[in-house]
């Protein structure tokens, strides 16, 4: 006999003849009904696809024991509702002993037992127990892969907030000494009378006379330094997403965040659309910079994928900005791709939908999940073969400054500061200070040093306790930068030190570092009102934090 697929009840049919009895009477009550009398079918069909309920006839106790105790041993068999079927009210003990989930006795001795409400409402029982058992495994699946997925997502956070660090570091005497460099050459491309080539060179100069070889090499580490200002930038949007604030919310600035998810998805865009922004002023909302990140970043990576490669030219990713009548901030990411069928519209929020090959299908089902919980709401038009329009629309904040996606992260002191474009003008005369430089990178400590030089003197440890060593002897600075994470002494700990041994030093501290924030150094930066200057910055951003923290006396 057949074995359905999607039945309702699954029968397992024995060799005696109460077995066509038992069919019978099923089959009058529920009319979606699988049989077959091949135990082996039956373990195959469970293991691939358990049914909402196996109806075994318990005629030959010892083969339906047999099978019920194969049932229960395969992955997952615990969960098959196992329901006995006999006429003989002396098998019940055994029924129960071998693991089933229930039993319906049947025939004569069923109603001098008085057992039940009727096999319609015994077989009802049976069956909506099943569906609630259902219900709760997927419920649970579902549970679980979140769980699984953000335990994937902590674990790329932190290895994406480890892999920026050690890119800041290296990252911030590259810029440094490319700045120092491009000041010195330029000083002397002047006093040289050739005018600047370059990117930035044409931008300034008249062009009129022949480049130098000065210009040349100026030129190229304009260059230089522009690509090493695209990786600072890379880096800093890798930040945005990596940064381990929970749900700690402030105003954001969307259009920021765009801007940075767009970075991030451009492997994925380069080779298939062109980006336009269509952004109007919107003021900030309060949310989580990186869920709302996360978000927008899903989106946008959708979009792309809905585009076929190789027509870019053709086609266009839009992301839009603007306040709707009820002053609440509208995003929308919209694209010329291959659309969504009518039919999966309805679903396409629903957690595991994906029309993917890969992937769970929870991507969208988390942004409406974010959204959600941000007061705000998300929509989606589609037309298959025009495109999509994922729409976001989100409460405005209260007054305050947006957060850059920069910002450092959980307990960020208030006087955190990055950097930026280089300044080609050459510094402003000013007296000399004494500079104490404190970190564990050599080449950082050299690129510092050889910025701050020519402005200020420069002393340079990689120890935090011959930096406190130097203080104790009665050294004193007008400014100590301190990179916050050492192996052998912490910037925190000498800053602690600093309190009982020369509080006056606190205040000249300024803490360097690459990004890396452990849950000690959040609290740390929570607590005490430090500057902080995040790597890598350059030249400038340098000399002007230097010249705040003496100014500040």
């Amino acid at each position: 006999m057949g074995c359905a697929e999607s039945a309702a009840i699954l029968l397992v049919r024995g060799r005696a003849a109460a077995s066509d009895r038992f069919e019978a009477l099923i089959r009058r009550h529920v009319p979606d009904v699988g049989v077959t009398s091949d135990p082996e079918r039956a373990l195959e069909r469970c293991l691939r696809e358990p049914p909402p309920v196996l109806a075994v006839d318990w005629s030959d106790p010892a083969d339906a024991e047999a099978l019920c105790g194969r049932v229960r041993a395969q992955p997952g068999g615990e969960a098959v509702i196992v329901l006995a079927l006999t006429e003989r009210a002396a098998d019940i003990d055994g029924i129960l002993a071998a693991g089933a989930s229930d039993f319906l006795l049947v025939g004569a001795e069923a109603e001098g037992a008085g057992a039940g409400a009727g096999v319609r409402a015994r077989l009802r029982v049976a069956r909506e127990r099943a569906a609630r058992e259902a219900a709760a495994r997927h419920a649970l699946a579902q549970t679980q892969a979140r769980l699984v997925l953000a335990g994937r997502m902590a674990s790329v956070g932190t290895l994406a907030a480890g892999v920026a660090h050690e890119i800041n570091n290296p990252l911030a005497f590259v810029i440094t000494n490319v700045d120092a460099a491009i000041r010195r050459i330029a000083s002397l491309d002047r006093r040289s009378g050739a005018s600047r080539s370059g990117p930035w060179g044409r931008a300034h100069g008249d062009g009129r006379v022949p480049p130098s070889e000065l210009s040349e090499v100026l030129s190229l580490l304009e260059d230089a330094r522009e690509g090493a200002e695209r990786v600072r930038l890379i880096v800093r949007d890798l930040h945005t997403f990596s940064r381990a604030e929970g749900d700690r919310r402030g105003p954001v600035d969307v259009r920021r965040v765009l801007d940075s998810c767009v970075h991030m998805a451009m492997n994925e865009i380069r080779h298939r659309a062109r980006v336009v922004r269509s952004f109007g002023e919107v003021p900030p909302v309060e949310a989580s910079e990186p869920r709302l990140a996360q978000v927008f970043l899903n989106l946008v990576v959708n979009a792309a994928q809905a585009i076929p490669e190789g027509l870019a030219e053709q086609n266009e990713i839009e992301l839009s900005t603007r306040c709707d009548a009820a002053g609440r901030v509208v995003v929308e990411v919209r694209d010329t791709g291959t659309g969504i069928a009518p039919e999966a519209l309805g679903r396409i929020f629903d957690p595991f939908y994906t029309s993917k090959d890969e992937g769970l299908g929870l991507g969208l089902a988390i942004c409406h999940a974010i959204v959600t919980a941000l007061g705000g709401l998300i929509e989606v038009e589609s037309r298959p073969g025009e495109g999509s329009t994922f729409r976001v629309v989100l409460p405005a904040g209260g007054p305050g400054e947006a957060r850059a996606p920069a910002a450092p992260g959980d307990g960020a002191p208030r006087w955190a500061r990055e950097g930026g474009r280089p300044a080609t003008a050459e510094p402003q005369a000013a007296p000399r200070q004494r500079v104490l430089i404190i970190d564990d990178e050599p080449l950082l400590t050299r690129a510092i040093a050889g910025t701050l030089e020519p402005r200020h003197e420069t002393t340079a440890t990689a120890s935090a306790r011959d930096a406190l060593a130097r203080i104790r002897a009665g050294e004193r600075y007008d400014a100590i930068l301190c990179d916050l994470m050492m192996p052998d002494m912490t910037g925190m700990d000498f800053y602690a030190s600093l309190a009982e041994l020369a509080p006056e030093q606190q205040r000249r501290v300024v803490f360097l570092t690459g990004g890396a924030f452990t849950e000690r150094s959040k609290a740390f930066l929570q607590q005490v009102d430090a500057r902080l200057l995040l790597k890598p910055f350059d030249a400038a951003t340098l000399l002007s934090m230097v010249d705040e923290v003496v100014a500040s006396r």
